[in-house]
């Protein structure tokens, strides 16, 4: 459905300001993103056919392109175009991975996946995820190698709702991004917790560990746009050369 011009004009109300027009306009770009009408990887309507459709001027619009280009929902390539960002399959490396190699670089292992099964959260889960009463997860978990060694040992937990299907799927996606757009979504950011304990039991044996070693523990939790926990991932590393990576700003 076409945008109509004006429809995103600034209220007032009791004197207070409301939501700024260029989020405003974000967010009805962002609803059209997640509705559909634009799928991840196909391109935007130029600027000035958004700014003609949408009835803001043109530094409204570039401000909003610009808070999605930041939020990783678009990215704009020179000479080709503005693009819904797309996780493409296969791709090594994830801004919510990580762990790197000793050069740096994204690690290219082997990833097995368990099968997956729905139960009932326990209580972490459930705070983690912000389930209501009576909500089922999907519980997996992979095991990430390099040659003949395992380096990471992962548990994912996610909801069910939202997720339908998942757990009758042969093959799951291996990496974030990729998994929440196959179930029609987009990851806003992700918050972890790092820290080292000793390897429990299922996460020693897979990682060729004794049980009760040392291990680099790393407790995620992804968040949509719309600021909804979907995903906690619970990882457990056993690293040589490799380390982890943290971007502070």
């Amino acid at each position: 459905m076409p945008f109509e011009p004006g429809t995103y004009a600034v209220k007032n109300v009791s004197g207070f300001q409301v939501r700024p027009l260029y989020l405003q306009v974000r967010d009805a770009l962002l609803e059209r993103i997640k509705s559909g009408k634009l799928k991840p990887g196909g391109i935007l309507p130029s600027e000035i056919d958004l700014h003609r459709e949408l009835g803001v001027s043109l530094g409204t619009l570039r401000k909003a392109l610009g808070v999605l280009e930041a939020e990783r929902i678009i990215v704009r390539e020179p000479g080709r175009g503005t693009f819904v960002w797309s996780r493409q399959p296969g791709r090594t490396h994830s801004r919510f991975d990580p762990i790197r190699a000793a050069d740096g670089g994204p690690l290219a292992g082997a990833v097995q996946t368990g099968r997956a099964k729905v139960g009932s959260p326990r209580d972490q889960e459930r705070q983690a995820l912000q389930l209501e009463a009576g909500e089922q997860i999907v519980r997996f978990h992979r095991v990430r190698t390099l040659g003949e060694r395992p380096f990471a040992y992962e548990l994912v937990c996610l909801p069910d709702r939202r997720f339908p299907g998942l757990a009758a799927r042969a093959e799951i996606p291996s990496e974030l991004e990729e998994l929440a757009q196959a179930w029609g979504m987009l990851v806003a950011r992700a918050e972890a917790k790092v820290r080292a304990l000793p390897a429990p039991a299922a996460a020693a044996a897979a990682l060729l560990m004794t049980e009760g070693a040392m291990v680099l523990s790393l407790e995620r939790v992804a968040y949509d746009t719309d600021e909804r926990p979907f995903e906690l991932m619970t990882a457990y590393y056993h690293l040589q050369d490799q380390y982890c990576r943290l971007e502070m700003r």
